[in-house]
């Protein structure tokens, strides 16, 4: 696809997004799926949820007017439909952890099935050429990508922005390295969180709710894995782009593991949960988290790209740099 065709598709999509997302807020609130403001939850004011099921449909409309009737279109038609109707049979019925998790491992294998086995990582100038076990941290990563992306949706325009600068990000490189479809749908999806932003940001007027967020988290899991097996984006470049919600999230949970706690209930103790705790406004923390994308995320990424020997470096560098400002936050609230 051309560079022209790309941004077309994205432009499109933001605008379907944001035109779907008003009929359905209405229809959202007309059958009472509303989020209620408590104890546990970052909002003020009821809110419906599920605006990701605007997020899917426009994304799969673009996916097939510009990806064409083809298997691998279908396929990633396949991933988005399952990731968005399991997110919203957990926004409606609440489904156990225990169903949910099987969903998503039974979403993960088929899709490595199909892209094909991660066969080797490489760790500086060395390759380990482990197929059995680099496959499984696959699946194990594909699972957590749409737990983590559902965590970090707690706080207005957070989730929306991410997604759009991490399909932006994966898109291009992937365009670049002529992985034609794939790149497709980082421009697309990023359209799509772009068009929710409207209806998204401060003070938000209708969440993604879990059928968007583990729809994005499986989108960004089938990009990162696509790039893996082809090898043209290494699984170090994807962490780089998604370090942002893989800390502040992995970190969390680590920490509620290490305390007893269930990792998987309702909290308020992710970073950006502690700085809207502390008073800190929705649309302050999402310019904090933007800006760390723009001016840190991204210089890194660049460096990764320019010295490819360096990516482990560059990778677990920032991954440290961002856990101490993840302590740091953290130790401000005990």
């Amino acid at each position: 696809m051309t560079t022209l065709e790309l941004l077309l598709s994205l432009l499109m999509t933001m605008m379907m997004t944001a035109l779907f997302a008003w009929p359905l807020r209405v229809w959202l609130l007309a059958r009472g799926l509303v989020d209620h403001p408590g104890a546990r939850r970052s909002h003020e004011l009821p809110t419906p949820r599920g605006g990701g099921l605007a997020v899917a449909l426009a994304m799969l409309v673009a996916l097939i007017l510009f990806g064409g009737l083809v298997a691998e279109t279908f396929v990633v038609v396949a991933v988005v439909i399952a990731t968005s109707a399991l997110g919203w049979l957990d926004d409606t019925r609440g489904l156990a952890v225990r169903w949910r998790l099987l969903a998503q491992i039974v979403i993960g294998l088929l899709l490595i099935i199909w892209l094909g086995p991660v066969t080797a990582v490489s760790i500086g100038p060395f390759s380990l050429d482990w197929p059995l076990f680099w496959t499984f941290m696959a699946l194990v990563a594909f699972v957590w990508l749409m737990n983590l992306h559902n965590f970090m949706d707690g706080s207005d325009g957070l989730l929306a922005m991410q997604g759009s600068w991490t399909g932006l990000a994966m898109g291009v490189l992937l365009h670049i390295h002529g992985v034609g479809l794939s790149g497709l749908v980082g421009f697309v999806m990023a359209g799509a969180c772009l068009g929710f932003m409207f209806w998204n940001k401060p003070p938000a007027r209708i969440f993604m709710g879990d059928s968007g967020s583990i729809l994005l988290g499986g989108v960004i899991g089938l990009l990162a894995l696509s790039g893996a097996a082809n090898g043209d984006v290494s699984i170090w470049v994807s962490l780089i782009i998604c370090s942002v919600f893989v800390v502040d999230a992995t970190a969390t949970l680590v920490q509620r593991a290490l305390k007893g706690r269930e990792w998987y209930t309702p909290h308020r103790e992710h970073a950006y949960q502690r700085l809207i705790s502390r008073g800190w406004g929705h649309g302050q923390a999402l310019v904090v988290y933007g800006l760390i994308n723009l001016v840190i995320v991204l210089p890194v990424l660049l460096l990764a790209i320019r010295f490819p020997g360096f990516e482990t470096l560059f990778a677990l560098g920032l991954v440290g740099f961002l856990f101490v400002g993840w302590w740091s936050v953290q130790a401000r609230q005990a």
